[in-house]
């Protein structure tokens, strides 16, 4: 009986196909990541989810990391014959940098946002840029500690296109952000402006902002339109009638 003859592998076609099935395999996930991002950036300001915006991007950012260093890898796959014989592979392990990070400040966690409001008189000595240089310095430790688990190097080389698209992708989110925070402002003025603030009996002298209530000939007002000299009652467009002047009761008494 004739022996049979092992199949002749191209180990090197093969490792290339396990390389190229992996960046096809990231790649479904991160155009899925990014479609949920957009949909999620797509709705109403005030619909949207911050925090799940904030999560998708770094996942997205971190495949596209994974893809960069398999399309290196798979590069290295493709020059090894042409590497052996320029440069024969050196038997000493490359030393690698150790990534800087503050412990105490990963450690600590993230600082929680100043529970003050600001421009009162607690908001004094810088506490809002302290806090926020002390959430930048967390951050930074967070993202080199998620690189060093998964064995990156601060010496590693990355590819200028992930680069820039990682540093346009956090301008957005900031930009995007700095509007949404500008809309909820405006939305929560709004509602200050209706929340009541009685002022008293209406004065000629006094000047009204929209959402103040006065009284004037025993009746209830709401100023509609800032302003000072407007007399409520009689047709002024400046108030609205809120609570009307009761009738005089009648003597009860026998």
């Amino acid at each position: 009986m004739a022996t049979r003859k092992p199949p002749i592998v191209d180990q090197r076609q093969a490792d290339l196909a396990k390389v190229d099935s992996e960046i096809a395999r990231l790649g479904k996930q991160m155009a899925d990541k990014k479609a949920a991002l957009d949909a999620d950036t797509r709705l109403h300001a005030l619909d949207q989810n911050g925090d799940l915006q904030k999560r998708l991007g770094s996942e997205i950012s971190t495949v596209a990391g994974l893809i960069d260093q398999l399309r290196d890898k798979r590069f290295k796959i493709e020059i090894g014959e042409a590497e052996a014989v320029v440069a024969p592979k050196s038997s000493a392990a490359k030393q690698h940098r150790q990534w800087d990070i503050d412990e105490k400040v990963l450690k600590a966690g993230p600082p929680a946002y100043p529970n003050i409001v600001r421009g009162s008189h607690a908001d004094a000595d810088e506490v809002f840029s302290e806090a926020l240089a002390a959430t930048a310095a967390y951050c930074k430790a967070a993202v080199f500690n998620h690189f060093r688990k998964h064995g990156c190097h601060p010496d590693q080389l990355v590819e200028l296109e992930h680069v820039v698209s990682h540093t346009g992708e956090m301008h957005a989110l900031l930009r995007w952000f700095s509007g949404r925070c500008g809309a909820l402002e405006s939305r929560v003025k709004e509602l200050e402006e209706r929340s009541f603030d009685y002022k008293g009996v209406w004065k000629a002298d006094e000047r009204y902002k929209r959402g103040h209530f006065v009284t004037h000939s025993g009746s209830l007002w709401h100023c509609e339109v800032a302003g000072s000299g407007i007399v409520p009652g009689n047709g002024a467009a400046g108030w609205r009638l809120a609570v009307k002047r009761g009738e005089n009761g009648k003597d009860a008494s026998r």
